[in-house]
């Protein structure tokens, strides 16, 4: 039997000082009908020591992805697993190294892969911020983000160091990342994204915008009407080996065997030189997309790929 670990529910941010934890995955519906077992662990262990036999489970499955939101709960499941023989996927201490800025710093040079600069800054510490930009020699503009935020929350692309102040005002943790312009010839922004389960590489989707900060609800606000793109998607799914050119597979490889994650997803584009420039790559992203048009029926023939993916992997 499976032991899956699910993230606490935080607040909404109605709450005066509490944000909601939105660092999760939907990665469990892709075990189906294999049974397993679901527990919430937050910040305080939900039982005294010892009171889980996780002796009586084969493998257990970390669904708390985000080191940000989730680093007391991720410590308890490190502590809990202390002793555990059997097989653990996504192990704690690899959540807690997978932040933007760790993640940026283990694939820098990685071959055919253009990695833009992450600083993480303290709110309303503006001579650290500062010195902290211009000790990585970052160049402006810069996209701002509260730490833990996801699916397109920003505070804003920054133009200057004015800017950045303002921007991190309040308090709080914030990453700053330098902006590439990813655009493609056609003036239009693609960004794909592939999941890795184990060692292997699915491909999810690509969703094309008039806009640099591509996220979900591009698809239906820009792609829906405009039926070359969605031909160009689709098309994609029905390449007979990979939706990219042959050069991608060392480079796909490489990420893996640099990021400690079992499962992880990767954002990335594409420049107008053919180099990958990396967006974000971390084990916070959904599979599922909550996309009731029928136009986008086509995101599902990737489903069967990814569920034997994940249930080779967890399975003992």
């Amino acid at each position: 039997m499976l032991l899956v670990f699910g993230e606490e529910k935080g607040a909404t941010e109605a709450r005066p000082g509490r944000r909601r934890y939105n660092g999760a995955t939907d990665f469990h519906r892709l075990l189906g009908d294999i049974k397993y077992e679901r527990l919430t662990l937050g910040r305080r262990l939900p039982f005294a020591a010892g009171a889980a036999n996780l002796s009586a489970y084969a493998c257990v499955i970390n669904m708390m992805t985000d080191p940000e939101l989730h680093r007391q709960p991720l410590e308890n499941l490190r502590r809990l697993l202390s002793g555990y023989g059997g097989k653990v996927v996504n192990r704690p201490q690899a959540v807690l190294q997978s932040g933007r800025d760790r993640i940026a710093a283990a694939l820098v040079g990685t071959p055919g892969l253009r990695v833009p600069k992450v600083a993480r800054l303290a709110g309303g510490k503006p001579r650290m911020a500062v010195k902290a930009i211009e000790r990585l020699g970052m160049a402006y503009p810069l996209i701002v983000r509260q730490a833990g935020t996801h699916t397109g929350n920003i505070v804003g692309l920054i133009e200057s160091e004015e800017g950045l102040l303002s921007a991190i005002a309040r308090a709080g943790d914030y990453f700053a990342t330098e902006f590439v312009d990813y655009r493609s010839a056609d003036g239009l922004f693609r960004k794909y994204r592939v999941f890795f389960f184990g060692d292997r590489t699915v491909f999810r989707h690509m969703i094309i915008c008039d806009e640099w900060s591509v996220h979900g609800g591009s698809r239906m606000r820009f792609m829906v009407d405009r039926p070359e793109l969605v031909e160009e998607e689709k098309r994609l799914f029905t390449l007979p080996e990979s939706p990219f050119p042959v050069e991608f597979q060392p480079l796909f490889r490489e990420i893996r065997s640099r990021i400690p994650l079992d499962f992880f997803g990767l954002d990335f584009g594409i420049n107008r030189d053919g180099e990958a420039v990396l967006f974000e790559a971390n084990a916070t992203m959904n599979f599922f997309p909550p996309v009731a048009d029928p136009r986008f029926d086509y995101l599902m023939a990737t489903w069967p790929a990814a569920r034997n993916a994940f249930r080779e992997l967890v399975l003992p």
